[in-house]
């Protein structure tokens, strides 16, 4: 027993000083055998990892969602987050880093935020980059050409009414990424949100209604919804106002 504990306690030091210190002040005669080889395990493995991983985790500074990658302009973006992922055993080693963000991604995606504790949205958005970028990587997965292009708008209008909570538009055109809805206490809200905005993603393109919730108080908010581009909007509607 006293060898795994010593044992233990060398391995803590090179790779958590706070439970080195835990276990300098602890009474380790309480731990069996099994618990501390669990431990060592444990500890073992993060010490791999500290020394596979030299970077500080970096991707591109662009909001991903599914539908995404499929033209030039994001393919590489999106295959940098499949590797970031693949990396961290969240993208089946197997799957090939498509550059397309399909159903796979946005549940490799799901599970990564459910790890990290955050909002499962399946979207690449500012939450998740902020806690990618506290991790360590292997290598930079950032991509230099990030600037997000919009293609010709294929929408040419889009008329919003609602009734109640329940949003409903028609559009004029094709929008073959879907539609983001974007809604706040503030007026004109847009995508990518401003802080106070909040927004709904629906992939179908020929989606025409949601339904929205107040997410700051009761009150008066201001609706849109946009044709999504890709990281972006382009062409919006009519704004309206909806008590919430």
């Amino acid at each position: 027993m006293k060898k795994y504990i010593g044992y233990l306690i060398a391995l803590s030091l090179l790779v958590l000083p706070a439970f080195a210190f835990a276990m300098n002040t602890t009474d380790t005669s309480s731990y069996t055998e099994d618990q501390l080889v669990t431990l060592i395990a444990k500890l073992q493995k993060q010490l791999e990892e500290i020394r596979s991983n030299k970077v500080q985790c970096n991707i591109a500074d662009v909001d991903l969602s599914i539908g995404d990658g499929e033209d030039s302009t994001q393919k590489e973006v999106v295959k940098n987050v499949q590797n970031f992922l693949k990396e961290k055993g969240y993208f089946s080693a197997a799957q090939t880093a498509t550059g397309y963000f399909g159903k796979i991604t946005r549940a490799s995606v799901i599970a990564f935020q459910k790890a990290a504790g955050l909002e499962q949205s399946g979207e690449l958005n500012a939450a998740t980059r902020t806690y990618i970028k506290t991790l360590k990587c292997q290598k930079n997965y950032f991509t230099n050409n990030t600037e997000v292009k919009n293609r010709d708008s294929v929408v040419s209008s889009i008329k919003l009414t609602n009734s109640g909570k329940s949003l409903t538009w028609s559009a004029v055109g094709y929008s073959k990424n879907g539609f983001k809805i974007v809604w706040s206490k503030n007026s004109a809200p847009a995508y990518p949100t401003r802080e106070g905005d909040q927004y709904i993603y629906l992939s179908d393109p020929s989606a025409t209604n949601t339904s929205i919730e107040p997410f700051n108080g009761s009150g008066t908010y201001y609706a849109r919804v946009c044709e999504y581009l890709g990281g972006a909007c382009g062409v919006y509607s009519n704004q309206i106002q909806v008590s919430l």
